[in-house]
């Protein structure tokens, strides 16, 4: 490898350099160059299209040209832009901090992900932190109820990573028929970063543990569970792996066709048709539990069909619609049982709250269902601490949660009689 010494004047930095340097490790370089000399040479690309691009070595430039230093030692490679910013990367994973504005703008997530980067790692923690290693306070309760039986329910927690691996291997549910209207609504709503990377959120799926635990604590014991809002494959397989029987309505025909492939051996059946038919198909009282997370407006939009809520033009439109579904789909159930909906708030064209959550309460109370439960659903970080910097130019803080909202349809007093003690530990279907 040859190396060739340049003049600091001529060399580039590279536009989206994410490397943080500390005061501390500023003046580390500093006294290693001052005692050694620069003994790690700076690589610097000569492609046409990226020529004198600094690809490793930018904090020792500015060190030694703050030190007075003209020329300093370099290797020098010719590679695009792509593998350029991979080399940087890779360069400086092991060696100091990230600039996660950056690496949001200029880098997209998978791409980070394939050059040696963990989940864990884009977020500001590791692995283990998630996974294994001591438990935190409650862990007890998490072998007698599944998790912690309280209004926070963490996913981040090691308990609820290795269940949600488990299910998510059974199930291999990827949201693919929404991938295709979500790419589609991104470009629409969002534009393209730079670097490729959407700002917009990626297709969501059900969380299968928070599938498992509704299950678990709700139901009194082998029961019908049903939704009029079904979308992915994840509650009607855990439910019916934990021994219900579950009916789905799905708007999407070509998502309720993989539904029931998905399902096929299962005590689950999904049916093709609008949420607002629920009764043409489940008559009433006949349901042990309601189980939903409904669209989120037009957070994700799911198709161009009419009749898709998330479609809807106005969201007094779409709220009429889950008013509907929701209040028939209370009939279907029996007295004295127990529905589940998971939601989280929305924002207007103006960034205002929608108090989405809020409406969803009074549809229940209109329909006689009272508030029994309300708890707070923790999420990964995901990418969203790559965009905090960014949204916080608007002070709107990162949303990272969503509202586990319980009903009760009944007389409170005969719950304890109708539904068992949970003392076993929860079952695991593997």
């Amino acid at each position: 490898m040859k190396i060739v010494n340049r003049k600091i004047s001529e060399l580039i930095p590279a536009e989206y350099n994410p490397r943080q340097l500390s005061t501390e490790q500023f003046e580390d370089i500093r006294a290693s160059i001052n005692r050694f000399g620069i003994v790690d040479p700076i690589i610097v690309n000569t492609h046409p299209d990226r020529l004198n691009i600094i690809i490793g070595g930018h904090q020792r430039c500015k060190v030694a040209e703050s030190m007075g230093i003209d020329e300093v030692p370099t290797v020098e490679l010719s590679l695009d832009l792509n593998k350029e910013k991979e080399l940087n990367v890779r360069l400086n994973k092991n060696t100091g901090a990230f600039d996660m504005d950056a690496l949001a703008n200029y880098f997209d997530e998978k791409e980070l992900i394939d050059w040696g980067f963990t989940q864990g790692e884009l977020v500001g923690f590791t692995d283990d932190d998630i996974s294994v290693g001591e438990q935190p306070e409650g862990i007890e309760l998490a072998e007698t109820f599944g998790v912690p039986p309280f209004t926070i329910l963490d996913t981040r927690q090691g308990y609820w990573q290795e269940r949600k691996k488990h299910w998510k291997n059974l199930i291999l549910d990827k949201g693919e028929t929404r991938e295709t209207a979500m790419n589609e609504l991104n470009e629409l709503q969002y534009g393209t970063w730079k670097g490729n990377l959407k700002a917009a959120p990626e297709v969501s799926i059900l969380d299968p543990v928070l599938s498992e635990i509704v299950c678990k604590w709700f139901t009194p014991g082998p029961s019908k569970v049903f939704d009029c809002f079904a979308g992915d494959s994840v509650f009607g397989y855990v439910s019916a792996s934990l021994g219900h029987t579950f009916t789905g309505i799905e708007l999407r025909a070509e998502q309720a066709n993989i539904n029931n492939e998905r399902v096929a051996s299962m005590t689950a059946e999904y049916i093709n048709d609008d949420g607002r038919s629920v009764l043409q198909h489940i008559a009433e009282d006949t349901q042990d539990l309601l189980f939903s997370c409904p669209p989120y407006y037009d957070l994700e939009v799911y198709s161009d069909m009419e009749n898709d809520a998330s479609n809807q033009e106005t969201y007094e439109d779409f709220m009429t619609i889950l008013d509907t579904a929701f209040t028939d789909a209370i009939q279907c159930l029996k007295d004295d049982r127990f529905a589940v909906i998971v939601v989280g708030d929305i924002r207007d064209k103006e960034g205002y709250y929608y108090r989405f959550v809020d409406h969803i309460k009074d549809i229940f109370d209109r329909a006689g269902m009272r508030l029994y439960n309300e708890m707070i659903l923790v999420e990964m970080i995901g990418t969203l601490a790559m965009r905090a910097a960014r949204t916080m130019r608007n002070r709107k803080v990162g949303k990272c949660h969503q509202n586990v909202l319980v009903f009760y349809k009944g007389d409170v007093k005969k719950i304890k009689k109708n539904y068992k003690d949970l003392t076993t530990e929860i079952q695991d279907e593997s």
